[in-house]
């Protein structure tokens, strides 16, 4: 029997300012932020309000967020002015920094970042030119998807998953954590 695909639909929606929109799923333990412009203000912006929700974040469950590039003609311009650093908790430099800092308090938080992308010719390019440029921290783990579903799937059921969870922190796979993998399907 074919697996059922179940469509997530968002506990809350707000728009914290102007380009971007700000939902939360799986009963608020999944932040997503979909960006809808491309500032320096807005980038700025979003990096305090990262910062502000992982100081917030209650530090006995792990940081999982998505952070959706998938607006048409957004990645690519959000790539050039973070210096093509899109796997960043942080956003910005500054703001990378400053979340490392968060998680190097917290020997045992961990933080999962799901990079949501369209699957433009940008999108694609961007996404290998992530994965090839990844810079983890220790205590933080990135995947990039071409489906917002499949994001908040790998949330909900894989990356906070104990034994997974346990895999990452023995430095072993796990069946289906691959962050090469295409799951744009």
């Amino acid at each position: 029997m074919a697996e059922e695909k179940k469509t997530y639909m968002p506990d809350s929606t707000d728009k914290p300012f102007t380009g971007l929109v700000r939902e939360w799923y799986n009963d608020n333990t999944i932040v997503l932020y979909r960006l809808i412009g491309v500032s320096q203000d807005i980038i700025d912006n979003w990096a305090k309000l990262v910062l502000t929700t992982l100081e917030e974040w209650d530090k006995t469950k792990p940081y999982l967020a998505i952070h959706d590039l998938s607006q048409s003609g957004v990645s690519l311009q959000y790539a050039a002015m973070v210096n093509f650093d899109m796997m960043n908790i942080g956003i910005s430099l500054e703001g990378r920094i400053a979340a490392e800092d968060i998680f190097d308090k917290h020997d045992d938080w961990r933080g999962f970042v799901a990079v949501n992308f369209n699957l433009s010719l940008s999108g694609q390019t961007n996404r290998k030119l992530m994965n090839f440029l990844n810079r983890n921290h220790p205590n933080i783990q990135y995947r990039s998807f071409y489906n917002r579903n499949k994001c908040v799937r790998w949330l909900s059921t894989g990356a906070a998953d104990t034994q997974e969870l346990k895999a990452l922190e023995d430095g072993k796979s796990f069946a289906g954590s691959d962050e090469n993998s295409n799951d744009g399907e």
